[in-house]
């Protein structure tokens, strides 16, 4: 305990712990609308925040797409260019879930957003 009182309309911060079982929480309940899985995963503790990243090909817009319809939100994109110069699609989608920020994005290189 802190000898400081925290008003009680403040969110108390989730530990690293309580924000990993979020993360399987969230995975799971993914997994159980056949949504794909992302390739990686990042918690942040100090953002309460929960990042999923996705392969860049193609698909991943549609991917996104039907994670934002399952769990709120919109997907946006934007164009990027990495410090070598490759240019790419940040695609993302934020939503709430459990008392956190979840970002499920992806790096959609060039070639493969305009791939037919």
């Amino acid at each position: 305990m802190t000898a400081i009182d925290i008003p009680g309309y403040v969110t108390r911060a989730k530990s690293l712990t309580d924000l990993t079982r979020i993360t399987a929480d969230l995975l799971e309940d993914a997994a159980g609308g056949d949504l794909p899985a992302p390739c990686t995963a990042q918690l942040y503790h100090g953002g309460q925040e929960v990042r999923l990243g996705f392969p860049g090909s193609r698909d991943t817009f549609a991917t996104l797409a039907r994670w934002a319809d399952r769990f709120g939100g919109t997907v946006t994109g934007e164009p990027y260019t990495s410090d070598d110069g490759r240019e790419s699609v940040h695609c993302q989608v934020r939503f709430p879930y459990l008392g956190v920020t979840v970002e499920a994005y992806a790096f959609i290189t060039a070639e493969e957003a305009s791939a037919t």
